[in-house]
């Protein structure tokens, strides 16, 4: 059953009553440096993300306030994969030690970073070096599950370049869930000292995996193989940035059972200018300029192509007198394949002595991938006809930092979808995606943490989400209303880290209808570390009660598992 909506204020109430902050958050953008990352011992990208509140990560995903419309920027090059039906994010190409920082705009940045962004934004800034630095890491564990994965950088001025690489396989929890992963990349830069700087990346990731299907629908033989390949070229020269890139996904797809074999390529290419000025009287003023074109082609459907232009300024002004600054912004997309559209936004900050307050406006639109149109699956049908979805995100953000080990953050947003893009469950297994209506996200997310002593520090964060269709009034199908998350890490010696997580999410409807309920879930997980000198030691166990649960889309998730490893940094 839902729980009211008192019970929310009431635990806000509380929540509120013992702290509001994080000390990640740094007005309404959460900041988390490579110290950060190195005290959370993770071992993938969405080890870190998940500790953020109002944000879940897994393997190839991120949603934030429950839109999976986030935009993924790795050193300013896209990390989401063109054939995916989500935006799904190639987390491949970054591993944890290589990350200097990661910035996440929650609910924000479609002004500043484009469309298809009406979740938020991820930016992840890469390690540099000053000399040369390399890590190397390896595990092994249950389900037979295997793990590789290396990096280098090096620096002798003008030049500097890094290379990187990884291997995984994994037999997986269930029949035809099994997964093969390897990738490998390389960057070049040259500095012309005082004028700027150049430098050009590129990745190759290539997966082969099982599709299980639902319980009650299995797939025993629907596979898929994807390729994604994605360079790029940045220019950093005194006030103007530019980016080019291309980046081309393959995915291919078979069902020997339904007589399946189906095969979309996608080619995504890009080129972007920013730049900026301050003037006393008008403040910092922030506009660029972006063109993208986007071409498909599979098995199943005709060519296409598509083409966006877009122009966009934002102005930010701190007033001298008082603690507040106010941004105005506004971006102008030229759609080839969809309506033009016009994005503003508007902010309002104020800086206190120990209390920072941010009120937010923002307007944001996605246009449905070629996937989600054109391909098809053992379980998905095409639907050419889907149109772009309109985003406005509203929100109000607190952040303090009450006393030197206490802190937190409260989030209040309403997001509002029109012409909402969804993935409905059709009879036989067989779903589409579809256009909806309207869709409001409305709640919050709280998360405090608590560092008494040197040795310990507690993190809880938790987030209501009130997900409806506005038409009809039901819930939307796999959002769950309440998620929470609880970290408790304990440093016993210098050297030693443990890291106890409890993690749990309600009940969730699966279809469109509300018949049909994925039930609610409580998982505790385990990790611990050791360091001597350059190596360390590590261990995680995930699941430890070996619960058997659902993902919210209704998918088997996985019993308990285990992996140890070792690492070495150069």
């Amino acid at each position: 059953m839902r729980t009211h909506l008192g019970w929310f204020v009431a635990w806000l109430a509380l929540s509120w009553s013992i702290t509001v902050s994080t000390s990640l958050a740094t007005h309404d953008t959460v900041v988390v440096t490579a110290e950060d990352i190195e005290k959370l011992q993770p071992h993938s990208m969405a080890d870190i993300l998940n500790t953020i509140p109002g944000i879940s990560a897994g393997s190839s995903s991120v949603t934030i306030h429950g839109n999976s419309k986030v935009k993924v920027l790795l050193d300013g090059r896209p990390l989401n994969d063109p054939t995916s039906s989500y935006g799904a994010i190639k987390w491949d190409m970054i591993t944890p030690t290589d990350v200097a920082k990661i910035e996440i705009l929650r609910g924000k940045g479609g002004v500043r970073y484009g469309q298809d962004s009406s979740g938020g934004v991820v930016l992840i800034s890469s390690k540099g070096s000053t000399d040369i630095s390399g890590t190397l890491k390896a595990f092994g564990g249950s389900q037979g599950r295997y793990s590789l994965n290396s990096s280098l950088q090096w620096v002798n001025l003008p030049f500097s370049g890094g290379l990187r690489g990884g291997y995984e396989i994994n037999n997986g929890y269930q029949v035809n869930n099994d997964k093969k992963r390897y990738q490998g990349g390389a960057s070049l830069g040259y500095s012309f000292e005082e004028l700027g700087a150049l430098r050009f990346s590129a990745d190759y990731t290539h997966d082969e995996r099982g599709y299980a299907g639902y319980p009650d629908y299995p797939t025993p033989f629907s596979r898929a193989e994807k390729i994604m390949q994605a360079y790029s070229l940045v220019g950093d020269f005194s006030r103007i940035k530019t980016k080019a890139y291309l980046n081309r996904g393959e995915k291919h797809h078979t069902d020997s059972s339904r007589g399946l074999d189906k095969t979309i390529v996608v080619d995504e290419y890009g080129l972007e200018m920013d730049s900026g000025l301050s003037l006393s009287t008008y403040g910092e003023i922030s506009y660029g300029a972006a063109y993208y074109w986007s071409t498909a082609q599979g098995t199943s459907f005709a060519p296409q192509e598509e083409s966006t232009i877009s122009l966009y300024v934002i102005d930010t002004y701190t007033f001298s007198s008082f603690p507040i600054s106010v941004s105005l912004g506004v971006r102008a997309n030229i759609n080839s394949g969809f309506d033009d559209a016009y994005n503003p936004e508007i902010k309002l900050t104020h800086t206190g002595d120990w209390l920072q307050t941010t009120l937010s406006y923002n307007r944001t639109n996605n246009t449905p991938s070629f996937y989600q149109r054109y391909n098809e699956t053992a379980t998905t049908m095409p639907n050419p006809a889907l149109g772009m979805e309109r985003a406005d995100n509203f929100s109000v953000v607190f952040v303090a930092q009450l006393s030197e080990t206490l802190s937190g953050s409260l989030t209040l947003f309403h997001n509002r979808l029109t012409d909402r893009i969804t993935y409905t469950y059709g009879a036989g297994g067989t779903s589409s995606y579809q256009n909806v209506g309207t869709a409001a996200y409305s709640g919050g997310d709280v998360s405090f943490t608590w560092a008494p002593f040197e040795q310990f520090n507690a993190k809880l964060n938790y987030t209501f989400l009130d997900a409806k269709d506005v038409d009809t009034d039901l819930y939307l199908p796999t959002k769950s209303q309440h998620r929470g998350r609880v970290d408790l890490t304990f440093i016993p010696l210098n050297d030693l880290s443990i890291i106890f997580t409890g993690r749990g999410a309600s009940t969730a409807y699966r279809d469109r209808a509300n018949t049909t309920e994925v039930p609610e879930y409580c998982i505790f997980d385990y990790k611990m570390e050791y360091r001597f000198n350059q190596y360390s030691v590590f261990t995680q166990v995930t699941n430890i009660f070996n619960k058997e649960y659902l993902y919210v889309d209704g998918l088997l998730a996985p019993p308990r598992a285990w992996f140890v490893g070792v690492q070495v940094r150069m």
